[in-house]
């Protein structure tokens, strides 16, 4: 199972933060997974955001440019996440 599914799973049984998620993930509560599979969750978190966000803007007519810093802003909480929990991105 990738750890986006178990991302997916675990929001669904309670609502964690990504940090909280990420903690637990560190201490193997999900399995083992490799650093190579945890900067691919990040990147498919960063990319999800990117796309909920042009979606969103275009259904309600926000401007581009706000649409791009809402992503920034959202992709620089995700990565800074990561790096408090494993000290790379």
């Amino acid at each position: 199972m990738e750890i986006f599914d178990v991302y997916l799973e675990a929001l669904a049984e309670e609502m964690l933060s990504l940090e909280e998620f990420l903690l637990r993930l560190k201490e193997g509560r999900y399995g083992e997974f490799t650093e190579d599979s945890i900067r691919e969750f990040r990147e498919i978190l960063e990319r999800n955001v990117s796309e909920s966000a042009h979606v969103k803007g275009a259904e309600l007519g926000v401007p581009e440019e706000e649409v791009y810093r809402v992503i920034e802003e959202n992709v620089l909480d995700i990565r800074s996440t990561f790096e408090r929990v494993f000290g790379w991105l």
